[in-house]
């Protein structure tokens, strides 16, 4: 994968002859993205409340803080997101909403770069089918309109990768600079950016005849995103005095196994295998397509699945797996000939409609968990987040679940049950769930707010919640509110006890 000798994937003929089918193609996967975000507009992930309430502190001048008032912590691990949010409500417009539009948008913005600058490193075929399965995917718009940075990290990825995968290595510039935004919008950006950057420039170093090209390529390749990545560690010194935030510490090592890796084989078994035989196939630097999601596999083993519906660990590499499973669908067909034009059309078709309507992605599915999220979890919180408005403003209360309800309660003070948005979690560590506790009512909240699987008694949904429920009712927490959750089959009830 040297700059000098690289070659494209391109089964399908030559990047130059754009089959008029390939441009409709690339429309349609931006109509039916726009179509699935409209389908899963209500949809907004727990977590994303956590940056909002981040971002509105530092608007309203309390600083990097969970708690106006309270310690500098690190609870967010998306500082680009927190301050575009923080920007937002500035000029007033609300903080979730931005973020929303922020992720819709870079779907569109991923549909493209694979549809249009997917054409130089896999072929106009591929990269058509490629949009489509962008476009195509529920997971993808999911997540699209959940409030989360996930689709920022894979339109900026998808363009450094893109870019670093064309023929003749494209714009070392370009891509640096795309790489240099990955920190600040995830933690391991940086690992992600080493990985790319190794794998494209790694061959060259070691042959005499390109060494000096490639060393002017890593000038930029390497220093700008090290810069960036430097940058960002100052100000976390400065401002936090630690390198790491709350949530590596929090969820690395912590998760079991697998379980990330193989929640995403399965609900995106499809695209994956088409994927993996397109890497197969793959030529040259159209192989770099394959790096960030090998990364993310790896990075997957034993990370805790928090906030992970619908795989969104590896959502920012969903564009380039698409990528590779066109490189897959048109050069098994061998779409070549008279008819290879229509095969090609009716493959895409044909794909795109198995991803939109079958298996655990599907639209209907996806758009069902969605709605039972909302009805039974989201109703919970926002019934709790109520009641907390009626207590004093003084009141301070402690939830496990620590992104709505905190968020909306009214400027109450909140103690998070995990610890991920305390700065006590920089000297622990991750600790044992009656650990947790203990510190926890040592704070003395008024009000525990605790997850029960039941509404009409307490059954306790977490650990914590379960050791905070035997040490609060022994010390004389009562219960005084219950905010059930709706839908069939729900099993998420929040329960207020107070002191």
């Amino acid at each position: 994968m040297t700059t000098t000798t690289a070659r494209a994937a391109a089964p399908a003929g030559p990047v130059g002859r754009v089959p008029r089918w390939s441009d409709l193609a690339v429309a349609a996967a931006c109509l039916v993205h726009l179509w699935l975000c409209w389908r899963l507009r209500g949809f907004v992930t727990d977590d994303s409340w956590i940056s909002v309430r981040y971002a509105e502190n530092l608007a309203a001048g309390h600083g990097f803080v969970w708690n106006p008032g309270g310690p500098v912590v690190e609870g967010a691990s998306n500082p680009l997101l927190v301050g575009l949010e923080a920007l937002a409500v500035l000029v007033g417009l609300p903080a979730l909403g931005t973020a929303r539009v922020l992720g819709v948008a870079a779907g569109v913005v991923c549909v493209l770069l694979v549809g249009l600058r997917g054409r130089a490193v896999a072929g106009a075929p591929a990269a058509a089918v490629g949009a489509l399965l962008v476009g195509c995917s529920a997971p993808f718009a999911a997540w699209a309109v959940g409030g989360l940075e996930t689709l920022l990290v894979a339109a900026v990825l998808t363009a450094a990768v893109l870019e670093l995968a064309r023929p003749h290595g494209g714009s070392a510039t370009s891509a640096g600079s795309a790489l240099a935004l990955l920190p600040w919008l995830r933690p391991e950006g940086l690992v992600v950016a080493a990985a790319l950057v190794a794998c494209s420039e790694g061959p060259g170093l070691v042959r005499r005849a390109t060494r000096r090209a490639a060393l002017r390529r890593c000038a930029w390749l390497v220093a700008v995103p090290a810069a960036s990545q430097a940058v960002l560690e100052a100000g976390r010194l400065l401002v936090h005095g630690h390198l790491l935030p709350n949530s590596v510490l929090y969820k690395s090592g912590t998760g079991e196994g697998a379980a990330v890796l193989l929640k995403f084989l399965q609900q995106g078994a499809l695209v994956v295998v088409l994927a993996a035989v397109g890497t197969a196939l793959a030529a040259g630097r159209a192989r770099l397509l394959a790096v960030a999601p090998l990364v993310h596999a790896a990075g997957s083993v034993g990370t805790l699945d928090s906030a992970n519906g619908y795989s969104r660990f590896f959502m920012p590499v969903w564009p380039q797996l698409a990528l590779l499973a066109g490189v897959a669908v048109v050069a098994l067909l061998a779409l070549r000939g008279r008819w290879g034009r229509p095969a090609a059309a009716a493959a895409t078709a044909a794909v795109s409609a198995a991803l939109l309507l079958t298996g655990p992605g599907a639209e209907a599915a996806v758009r069902s968990s969605a709605q039972a999220y909302t009805a039974c979890k989201v109703a919970a919180r926002e019934g709790v987040a109520a009641w907390l408005r009626t207590t004093p403003r003084d009141t301070v209360f402690a939830v496990s679940d620590a992104g709505l309800v905190p968020a909306r309660a009214g400027g109450r003070t909140a103690v998070d049950d995990f610890l991920l948005n305390d700065p006590l979690i920089q000297e622990t560590g991750p600790l044992p769930s009656a650990q947790r506790a203990r510190i926890v009512l040592e704070r003395r909240p008024d009000v525990l707010v605790l997850f029960s699987l039941e509404a009409g008694r307490f059954v306790a949904g977490y650990p914590t919640d379960a050791r905070l429920h035997e040490l609060g009712t022994a010390a004389g927490y009562r219960l005084q509110h219950v905010s059930a959750g709706r839908g069939d089959g729900c099993r998420y009830h929040l329960m207020a006890f107070a002191r």
